[in-house]
């Protein structure tokens, strides 16, 4: 058994850096003195449940460390993938005291699509062959748990830096009935199925912040990366950005929106004689739904 994950190049909606940077501060300029945080919402437990409507790009490649890894395949166009798909997250964020935070959450994304091949794909043992039916599938989920530390905590604006572990766990593979040989072009009869996992517990570090516009209206920014150099077999990046606004339309309930990004650039993955790369991102609007107690 093996597995993948990684990041995307594709162009999905972003916001320039120049026009995000005038944004927030015009929005900085106009905030009114009277902002502050936590505003008249509690915020010792929140809570958001949402997601994203994304656009996602996986692309892998799977082999052995003695032969090395074939060229890299796109899900999304090989094997009908679909690009755009609603991605499921939930956050927790408890206050416990005056500077440190815990947040958990958990995010999943799971696809599978079906094509029949306009081209050969070698994919591990296997060569999955033009003209054949295959089934590519594609899960992932990541929970994840943090502490969060505010250095940085004024009336209308708090910065906070964070440590903490993501549990990666990705699986993607395919299958055929025929139109299958192995390496040496030899045919292969009845079910073939080669996948590849990955499962291993993933440092990562981050900074968050926290602006006040109104008691009610704030923005939520942060951004969370680690680069990982052979740890569990693994060498490459993790990342994680947002970019939100929040309004709070009662004392404990909420809405927010923007702009979410989770992308890995896996260089290579080893485990026993499998060697993969991966590529993977998703990136999109979002929107959640929040509580405040």
């Amino acid at each position: 058994m093996t597995n993948l994950r990684g990041g995307l190049t594709r162009q999905g909606p972003r916001m320039p850096r120049a026009f995000a940077a005038a944004a927030i501060l015009a929005l900085i300029v106009a905030a009114p003195a009277f902002a502050e945080l936590p505003g008249d919402v509690p915020d010792k437990v929140r809570i958001g449940l949402g997601g994203m409507a994304a656009e996602t790009y996986t692309d892998a490649g799977l082999g052995s460390t003695t032969s090395g890894i074939g060229a890299s395949v796109n899900f999304e166009d090989i094997f009908n993938l679909p690009e755009s798909k609603d991605v499921g997250r939930f956050e927790v964020n408890w206050h416990y005291n005056k500077r440190q935070f815990l947040d958990l959450g958990y995010f999943e994304l799971n696809r599978s699509g079906s094509r029949i091949l306009q081209q050969d794909v070698n994919w591990g043992d296997f060569i999955f062959q033009a003209s054949g039916k295959v089934t590519a599938r594609f899960e992932s989920n990541f929970p994840y748990a943090a502490w969060r530390y505010s250095f940085l905590d004024l009336p209308q604006v708090r910065i906070s830096g964070s440590a903490g572990i993501d549990y990666l766990t990705i699986e993607a593979g395919l299958s055929a009935n025929g139109n299958v040989t192995d390496q040496s072009g030899t045919p292969i009869p009845g079910d073939v199925e080669e996948t590849i996992s990955v499962s291993a517990p993933v440092p990562q570090t981050g900074l968050q912040i926290d602006w006040a516009l109104t008691k009610r209206l704030a923005i939520l920014m942060y951004i969370r990366q680690i680069y990982i150099s052979h740890l569990a077999g693994i060498n490459g990046g993790i990342g994680e950005t947002a970019f939100r606004l929040q309004w709070w339309y009662s004392r404990h309930a909420g809405i927010s929106g923007g702009l979410d990004k989770e992308s890995i650039d896996l260089k290579s993955y080893e485990s026993g004689d499998t060697k993969a790369r991966f590529r993977y991102e998703v990136r999109g609007f979002s929107f959640y739904l929040n509580l405040a107690f």
